[in-house]
């Protein structure tokens, strides 16, 4: 087992990373206390010294906000609220209040990146031997001069992540050590960003555009736009874009790139359909805005008065939630789907807050970013059950987006009807299978989010969200003046809520970052399939939307697209191009070693062990088959072949090989109470599908057809 290079996901999911660049915290010095991992924090300081720590004397402060601290080499950076720093001949260590994680930075002088991490470790930890799943070198970035990330091989049995990297100013590598379990991760890393990222080692200058004002986007710059979009959309093999860039009241740019289907030659144009995927959130967000001027409910309105059947698996969180918490991520609730993945044909709205009852917080309110689509559905069906009471949740939400959002921007192709966009002008769906090579994916590849509309089922065009472009950019008004929401409303959805990195932060439903000293608002979007993002520049008057039929995550649509907008609205350095060839090698690299792992044709013999049907209370019925002899696992609304993964401590996994999933998911076949099960890992969740039924035993023994 080992982990993918941290990438902002998932989401996964997330709209845009921070942009400052490498952000290791590091120290100088001779052998460090172990990295406190273990055992509830004892730290008793909450006041951080006023100067930095002596090289050689120890401290151990426990901060109570997001806290400027300084090195004892003269380096900035920000301890994370509740988190502990202890600093001891020269190395620091950040460990988050459950100890789960930790950050370590230490300073060293070796010749070259991968030296000085090998050191790193070898003088905090000596007997660290992991081996390296994948090493890269990277451009130095934002004052750095270059940057070695590192990702470690880590057992199943661990369930850890543990990185490293290195930066480099002058003749010093600055080295973060990460390490800590998948749990840990997944509920901690936004804190973890405040830390890494606004670390600054003296001399380190970023790149700033801070009080440049913006070129016009003529003629010129428009053309080095498009060139840009089309060499990277045939580098990476990207079947189709979209894309629209407004500008002062005006779209400048509205064009269709390649096809929407491979092997067919109908182009993507401005009016293409694409699933949006979670930029379907700011315009539930806006629809809430405008039941708010309508006085439906307040921002602060609790949640069980609009819907008093609602209910998390902690009642007194219940209690306190309030329309603005549900859209926050904020809550403690942890990303999750309820299932749908595997299950959603038959899964109602009614149905999924049902299954919501089950979810319990995994940090404390208020305490990190965690991103749910599940809330941000609730919050839609809610607020559309405040407006529309007697209809069923589905048809109260779409009738009232329709009535709040697409009907006054004048949205015609933006549509939740599946139906609708089969007739019409759409882009199909497109994964990288696990060689690396493009390949159309079934249609109803993404469907499970049908449920979950609110947070992620929007089909829409580039043409119609510029028209939202252009009305946020206008404090809530149409071109020809109509007001869609009121801009107090309007501006609310901007307000910080939960903090993702440094100069990052999500309010409700939309994303607030600060890259190169421009302020940004927006969202991004990945289903199997599609990915997205829109953003906008309201000190600037200017907003783009790219669409892709291509799955995510996809570099150029959530980073180097907007990369190269600022290069040439701020003659910003020339990064885009080379940033985006080294994401999709490091990408490569990595599914290169992962398929390594896997045996595609694991045989009948293999398969028919676990060849049978297995249940999940939440997650519903999959099947393992035999397609002579391929194993298949079907889930019912979808299929994938099944192989065999052998992890590095030999332990066997079914995995899925084939579009819409590549290596995910990953089962761990076990025996439960004297029956086979199958474990899934749903990120802080652990799935077992218990077998309920099983082949009959052969009377004689058939030929292995291997």
């Amino acid at each position: 087992m080992r982990t993918r290079p941290l990438r902002s996901l998932l989401f996964s999911l997330f709209f845009l990373n921070a942009c400052s660049g490498p952000s290791p915290v590091v120290q100088t010095g001779d052998t460090p206390p172990a990295p406190p991992l273990a055992g509830p924090a004892t730290s008793t300081t909450t006041t951080p010294p006023p100067t930095a720590t002596p090289k050689d004397e120890l401290a151990v402060v426990k901060v109570d906000a997001d806290t400027p601290m300084t090195t004892p080499s003269g380096a900035t950076y920000i301890a994370p609220k509740g988190w502990t720093v202890t600093t001891k001949h020269g190395v620091v260590v950040l460990a988050d209040p459950n100890r789960e994680v930790s950050l370590t930075f230490v300073e060293r002088k070796e010749q070259d990146g991968a030296a000085a991490i090998a050191a790193a470790w070898k003088q905090v930890q000596p007997d660290f031997a992991r081996a390296v799943w994948l090493m890269t070198p990277q451009p130095g970035r934002n004052g750095w001069d270059a940057v070695v990330d590192v990702n470690y091989v880590t057992t199943l049995a661990e369930a850890r992540h543990v990185s490293a990297r290195a930066a480099r100013k002058g003749d010093t590598w600055f080295v973060l050590l990460s390490d800590g379990t998948e749990d840990g991760w997944s509920r901690r890393r936004p804190q973890a960003n405040i830390a890494r990222q606004s670390f600054r080692a003296q001399g380190v200058v970023e790149e700033s555009f801070k009080d440049k004002p913006a070129h016009t986007l003529d003629a010129a710059r428009l053309q080095k736009i498009d060139a840009f979009l089309e060499e990277s959309r045939l580098a990476l093999k990207i079947p189709g874009l979209a894309v629209a860039i407004v500008q002062n009241g005006k779209v400048v740019l509205e064009k269709g790139y390649g096809v929407k289907e491979l092997g067919k030659k109908a182009p993507v144009t401005p009016d293409t359909m694409f699933r949006i995927a979670s930029m379907t959130k700011p315009l539930t967000s806006l629809m809430i805005a405008g039941l708010v001027d309508e006085g439906k409910f307040t921002w602060d309105t609790r949640v069980t008065e609009l819907l008093p059947t609602f209910a998390l698996g902690d009642a007194e969180l219940t209690k306190r939630l309030s329309v603005r918490n549900i859209l926050c991520a904020c809550t403690g609730i942890p990303y999750d789907n309820v299932g749908t993945v595997f299950e959603y044909a038959n899964v109602s709205p009614e149905k999924m807050l049902d299954r919501m009852k089950l979810l319990k917080p995994t940090t404390g309110f208020g305490e990190t970013f965690q991103y749910s689509n599940a809330m941000i559905a609730a919050a839609g069906y809610v607020a559309a059950h405040a407006a529309e009471p007697k209809k069923p949740l589905a048809e109260a939400y779409e009738k009232t987006m329709k009535a709040k959002v697409f009907g006054p921007l004048g949205m015609k192709n933006t549509t939740f009807d599946a139906k609708v966009v089969a007739r019409g002008d759409h882009a199909s769906p497109h994964n990288r299978n696990a060689k690396a090579e493009m390949e159309l994916a079934p249609s109803d590849t993404a469907a499970w989010i049908t449920p979950l509309n609110p947070g992620g089922g929007a089909w829409s065009t580039v043409r119609d969200l510029s028209k939202v472009l252009l009305m946020e950019l206008a404090k809530g008004k149409t071109p020809d003046g109509k007001q869609v929401v009121s801009e107090p409303n309007l501006l609310a959805r901007r307000e910080p809520q939960s903090r993702e990195g440094e100069n990052s932060s999500y309010g409700l439903a939309l994303a607030a970052v600060t890259s190169y000293g421009v302020r940004f608002y927006g969202h991004g979007g990945g289903l199997a399939g599609y990915s997205s993002n829109m953003f906008f520049l309201p000190d600037h008057g200017i907003g783009a939307v790219i669409l892709a039929n291509i799955g995510a995550p996809d570099p150029l649509v959530y980073v180097q697209f907007r990369r190269k907008l600022l290069e040439l609205l701020f003659d910003g350095r020339d990064e885009a191009v080379e940033d985006l060839a080294v994401a999709r090698k490091v990408d490569d690299a990595d599914l290169s070693k992962e398929a390594a792992k896997v045996d595609f044709a694991p045989g009948r013999a293999y398969i028919e062990r676990f060849v049978g049907t297995y249940e999940h209370p939440m997650y519903g019925k999959i099947t393992i088959r035999l397609d002579g002899d391929r194993g298949v696992l079907d889930a019912g609304e979808w299929t994938s072949s099944l192989g065999k993964k052998k992890e590095e401590d030999g332990t066997e996994k079914l995995v899925a090989t084939t579009p819409p999933w590549v290596f995910w998911p990953e089962f761990l076949p076990k025996e439960v109470n004297g029956k086979m099960a199958l474990e899934l890992p749903d990120t802080q969740r652990k799935v077992l599908f218990e077998r309920v039924s099983s082949p009959a035993p052969r009377l004689t023994a058939e030929p292995n057809r291997r």
